[in-house]
């Protein structure tokens, strides 16, 4: 892996980054969920294995499901958005990409999510829980032995935490996951980000999927982190989950790209550099067209497009 800086100044992160971030926040297994079908209470076992009984559990197995497994962590979203956002939308995106599989009869089941990751940029916050890479990667690890152990075929994993050092121990638990349990484990990430990471199309680590993006105007801020994407997208998925109020008052970051490197390093400087904790200019994010660039539903489509094709293939 290599550093993550050229995928914050990449097309991908004009576009889409900004909405990865809003979508990480959240502060407890249920809360309350509102989208455009109307107000519910949310889990985000909804769905997963965790809501099925084993006997499901195995009869899906059986019939050859491939398995969804929602990465992220929970950490700081600037003091308007809840700190689990990245899992909340890693869930939900998960549950989209399940039921696009459906309607070409591909059978997939979503594990219980995993959020028990790396900080290493943000974990200076409270509330931004962190752990030591050993840790995580035993822990992936052991999932994907119980996963080998009933039989699944296939995993594909859905992360959508920014963090340099968090991406390292995914990459190196999925690696070993492959080899040693002879398990097809793939993290599942967009050509924009494979291109800047130089990560090769062949790597076996990735299922990646193609995703052209509109032209964009350059933002008037670097917008990385709860910034006005991130915002929006929260607004539109889990608006219970934003203080608007608070969102409304504050102030653009206006970080320039020397300041997003050192940002980047993580530690005291964090806090020195943004000390509310975001990136970007929150209070813009009425003006975002949520609508026309909305992360969750074209990485959950072009996903579940990429998977049909390599499952066709096998």
């Amino acid at each position: 892996m290599h550093n993550a800086l050229p995928l914050f100044q990449s097309k991908y992160t004009k576009c889409l980054l900004p909405n990865i971030d809003l979508l990480f926040s959240g502060f407890s297994i249920q809360y309350k969920h509102n989208d455009r079908e109307g107000s519910s209470m949310y889990s985000i076992f909804e769905d997963t294995m965790a809501d099925m009984a084993w006997t499901e559990i195995e009869s899906s197995i059986q019939k050859g499901a491939i398995v969804l497994l929602p990465s992220g962590v929970i950490k700081q979203q600037g003091p308007h958005l809840a700190t689990g956002t990245d899992i909340y939308v890693s869930h939900l995106i998960c549950k989209k990409i399940k039921h696009e599989l459906e309607k070409s009869e591909i059978e997939s089941i979503i594990a219980p999510p995993f959020y028990w990751g790396i900080n290493h940029v943000t974990g200076g916050f409270p509330g931004s829980f962190t752990t030591r890479k050993e840790t995580m990667k035993h822990v992936l690890f052991d999932i994907f032995a119980c996963l080998h152990g009933w039989n699944v075929k296939h995993v594909f994993l859905i992360d959508i935490h920014g963090d340099h050092q968090n991406g390292i121990a995914l990459y190196e638990a999925i690696g070993e996951g492959r080899e040693q349990l002879g398990l097809d484990i793939r993290s599942v990430i967009s050509h924009w980000v494979a291109n800047e990471l130089q990560i090769d199309q062949d790597n076996k680590n990735f299922l990646i999927f193609h995703v052209d993006l509109p032209a964009s105007p350059q933002p008037q801020y670097v917008d990385v982190h709860a910034g006005a994407g991130g915002t929006a997208m929260m607004m539109k998925y889990f608006p219970s989950l934003v203080n608007v109020q608070l969102a409304k008052e504050l102030e653009a970051t206006n970080l320039t790209y020397e300041e997003l490197k050192k940002w980047q390093h993580g530690g005291d400087i964090v806090r020195q550099i943004t000390p509310l904790g975001y990136v970007g200019a929150p209070s813009e994010f009425g003006q975002v067209n949520v609508d026309g660039m909305d992360f969750v539903s074209v990485f959950s489509r072009q996903a579940a497009f990429s998977m049909k094709e390599y499952m066709g293939r096998l």
